[in-house]
């Protein structure tokens, strides 16, 4: 068997007040159906990363290690995309289906007896949910290529109504898909799947509700890993929301020259997070512009901050087939390879210091530099932009 820790942080060393019985070690004893040779390969890790290798021998397997607590891992073999499921610091055993690693049949975690239980509260709606989402996908492709191609205004139009038309019939699923989630987070508060999973709901809360989540969670489960990333998350949101004051920050610019947020003192100024690769993101751009038109000569400027650190040239193309080169651009300031070493925080990264977490999200700044407004991730409907604006302007 042969192991590999990528980074081991501080963080290893957890909290004296977390129960002793979430940390020790574990074993997991697995067999997979129609596959007698080659490997397994179990990646798991929460402020740290292990990838751990271990032969198969007439369909079995088995690997040990140490956990300071739970922790959502992968199970994979040669180019197949994995099964996900939690490690506990226990006895487990695990039962692959199919050589295509599939289908799985884990004991011996109350932790991932948790997870299953809510993976069976999602598949319904997930289920009802796919076509409409592969719908919605495809309208909003289609209507991306149209931008990029400059398509007239005619053609534009019918392609987003029936993107807006897709997403319509989508929203009150995805609505319900959330709802499920959360109608587990309240009844399992002991869970470390509540305090692991939590995370991936934060840009869809305020932070006055994230608040109440974190809360009502156990006292083990807040000075958990995920329980003070939870935190943090918080922390940060609150920063990037209405009456907090901007937090400042320099980088350079899509030209290369140095830009500051002192530099927009004295204008209204909208920090649009966004990607080249996010649809709704280039969706978006075209919507910006005709805000931009109407308000630019009244005082409003708007700054772009862009998630492509690892892709800086589709970051650059996109501008340009967009049309939004008429405003200042900037990438967020993330070192990609170190995140996904050891996935912590970095002081320069933009999107860190103003908690999002999703894009696109929009914050607006007042000419004293007090955010007054924030849409999308942890804020407002992205829709009272315009009403915003307007009551501004």
């Amino acid at each position: 068997m042969k192991k590999l820790l990528t980074v081991v942080t501080g963080i290893l060393v957890t909290s004296i007040s977390m129960a002793q019985e979430k940390r020790g070690p574990f074993q997991l004893d697995g067999t997979i159906t129609g596959k007698d040779n080659g490997y397994v390969y179990l990646r798991y890790g929460n402020g740290f990363y292990i990838e751990d290798s271990c032969a198969i021998k007439n369909g079995a397997f088995s690997f040990q290690g140490m956990l300071s607590e739970p922790v959502l891992a992968t199970i994979s073999s040669n180019g197949e995309s994995g099964i996900d499921f939690y490690l506990d610091p226990a006895q487990m055993t695990i039962n692959i289906k199919s050589p295509a690693f599939q289908e799985a049949t884990i004991t011996g975690s109350g932790t991932q007896k948790d997870y299953q239980e809510l993976l069976n509260e999602r598949a319904s709606v997930q289920q009802e949910m796919a076509p409409l989402s592969r719908a919605f996908e495809d309208a909003n492709k289609l209507y991306l290529k149209a931008i990029q191609a400059r398509k007239s205004d005619a053609e534009l139009s019918t392609l987003k109504a029936k993107a807006d038309a897709a997403k319509e019939k989508l929203a009150p699923l995805q609505e319900k898909a959330r709802d499920v989630s959360y109608g587990f987070f309240r009844s399992h508060p002991d869970s470390y799947v509540t305090a692991a999973e939590l995370r991936y709901f934060t840009s869809y809360m305020k932070p006055e509700t994230l608040k109440s989540y974190i809360s009502k969670l156990s006292p083990w489960l807040q000075t958990s890993i995920y329980g003070r990333e939870l935190t943090d998350i918080l922390e940060k949101i609150q920063n990037g929301s209405p009456g907090s004051r901007a937090q400042l920050f320099s980088q350079r610019d899509i030209n290369g020259n140095p830009v500051s947020l002192t530099d927009f003192k004295g204008k209204y100024l909208l920090l649009d997070f966004w990607a080249s690769w996010c649809l709704p993101c280039r969706k978006n751009n075209t919507h910006l512009k005709e805000l931009y038109a109407l308000y630019k000569d009244k005082g409003l400027t708007i700054l772009s901050i862009a998630d492509n650190d690892n892709k800086a040239d589709e970051w650059k193309k996109a501008i340009a087939k967009d049309g939004v080169d008429i405003w200042n651009h900037v990438l967020r300031g993330l070192d990609t390879g170190k995140f996904k070493e050891d996935g912590k925080p970095q002081p320069g990264d933009i999107y860190n210091m103003y908690g999002v977490h999703a894009v696109p999200t929009e914050i607006l700044i007042n000419p004293e530099g007090v955010i007054i407004a924030r849409f999308g991730s942890g804020g407002d409907d992205y829709e009272q932009l315009d009403t915003k604006l307007a009551e501004i302007f």
